[in-house]
């Protein structure tokens, strides 16, 4: 694995390669053009627990993994923040009872619009939740549930019937962008293990669900040249020209300067983390990861032709996802730990002892299938090109400008995976870096529920990461 970066903060990953510095020693965002205070109204509530891949609160995971969370934790007394009836569990990001994450789901996944009758300002309760929508559905965002946190009816039909593909076809690959199914399933030449016919059968069942993913996750058709069996045109110069910028920028703000590393230690945090030393050094390591990953995201072919706003609100909805590539990206496979910018190695054990163990053994079955994939500089650098390009962000003016950004990058990805790997293989690969944007979703809601965890310690989260993932400190 070329160029190691700086392990994760809850679920995302530090710095790792090349010189470049951030421009500022304080907000990212509040300096080189970017102020720190939000276009939107403050939401009250559990506003402070909103994810680090959302500007306005709103997280950008899957759900799938949050409404199997089980119980809210018993620090927090367990009534549901919408309603007061008794919470089941952590759902999309708040505490809430089962009507009330149920009413969440069909309201977004429907796109209901709902008109109060009593003033829109009711005051909800048990009662009160049945009478009006409007006021229930804005209650559930007050609080902190995500709209980004339900997983859209398109992508679980995509997941049921992959499912059920896999009940079948024993022999076939399970999808590999699923850290979990990478873990039990050991990653193999698909060349080595098939025969001609079971490798066209294959690729094209792949071909299947890459074209679903493609519609699940709201990106354009996969275009017509990665087809099984059919010659593979090469890049034209303008993609070239794109990797190759792409590339050289995020080794450029990829691994912290000695200057950097300095500088990140003279950011004060609570004397009472003092005593924390491993939760000190990966969350002041996280600051400067976030600042180092703006800066990359700031030169990006098309980023500066975006509206301010919109600038904001990518940044900050991505620096979870783009942060877990770069633990990848960091991962050391001999000694299983994610390499700090300082080449300090932390294990699972270590993330434990510093208290993030609960995201730790998903973030490292990430790692471990993102080393067996071998994934190299370029397709990380592509991966987190789409990841900032996403245009089903929450708040975006002008999503269709950031949708035709993606799809620049996409086409580039798919052009180079099929110029660069074997024809038999390409468009496994294809499916497989999809699967890792849909991977990237659930794993970056780790993140919030860990920020969620951390205001239930006598741990705090530096003034910066508040800032930017909406983190009201204690």
């Amino acid at each position: 694995m070329e160029s190691l970066s700086p392990p994760p903060f809850p679920s995302n990953g530090m710095g790792a390669m090349g010189g470049g510095q951030p421009s500022n020693a304080g907000s990212p965002l509040s300096s080189s053009s970017y102020e720190t205070s939000s276009p939107y109204p403050p939401r009250s509530g559990r506003e402070d627990m909103s994810s680090p891949s959302s500007y306005n609160g709103y997280g950008t995971e899957s759900s799938d993994y949050k409404k199997k969370k089980g119980p809210v934790p018993r620090q927090q007394e367990e009534l549901c923040l919408v309603c007061g009836d008794r919470a089941s569990g952590y759902h999309y990001n708040a505490p809430t009872c089962e009507g009330c994450k149920g009413f969440f789901r069909r309201s977004i996944t429907k796109n209901a619009v709902y008109q109060c009758k009593y003033g829109h300002n009711c005051e909800m309760d048990m009662y009160m939740r049945r009478k009006c929508q409007e006021c229930r559905l804005k209650k559930c965002l007050n609080v902190g549930m995500r709209p980004e946190c339900v997983v859209p009816e398109s992508q679980c039909q995509v997941k049921r019937e992959q499912k059920k593909a896999r009940g079948k076809e024993k022999k076939e690959y399970p999808p590999v962008g699923s850290p979990i199914a990478e873990e039990k399933f050991p990653a193999v030449s698909p060349c080595n293990t098939m025969g001609p016919s079971e490798q066209r059968t294959s690729t094209s069942t792949y071909y299947n669900k890459l074209y679903a993913g493609c519609i699940s996750l709201n990106l354009s058709p996969v275009p017509q040249t990665i087809k099984p069996n059919m010659p593979v045109p090469p890049m034209t110069s303008d993609q070239e020209e794109l990797i190759s910028t792409l590339v050289h920028y995020q080794e450029e703000f990829e691994q912290p300067s000695e200057a950097d590393i300095k500088r990140i230690q003279e950011i004060g945090i609570s004397d009472g983390d003092s005593e924390d030393p491993k939760f000190e050094h990966i969350t002041k390591m996280t600051i400067l990861t976030v600042e180092l990953i703006i800066e990359f995201s700031k030169r990006l072919t098309g980023f500066g032709d975006l509206l301010r706003e919109d600038q904001i609100t990518l940044l900050k909805a991505c620096s979870s996802e783009v942060m877990m590539l770069r633990a990848a990206r960091r991962y050391d496979a001999k000694t299983n730990s994610i390499v700090f910018g300082n080449s300090y190695p932390y294990t699972e054990s270590e993330y434990e002892t510093a208290g993030l163990g609960f995201s730790a053994p998903m973030l490292f079955r990430f790692c471990r299938n993102m080393c067996r994939m071998k994934v190299d500089n370029a397709e990380y650098a592509l991966l987190a090109a789409m990841s900032i390009f996403s245009a089903d962000r929450p708040f975006l003016r002008e999503a269709y400008k950031v949708q035709k950004l993606q799809e620049i990058y996409l086409n580039a990805l798919i052009a180079y995976v099929a110029n660069k790997r074997a024809v038999n293989s390409y468009s496994i690969m294809i499916g497989k870096l999809l699967n890792v944007l849909t991977e990237l979703r659930t794993l970056g809601n780790l993140n919030s529920e860990m920020c969620y965890r951390i205001q239930l310690t006598d741990k705090r989260l530096p003034d910066l990461l508040n800032e930017i993932w909406d983190v009201t400190p204690k």
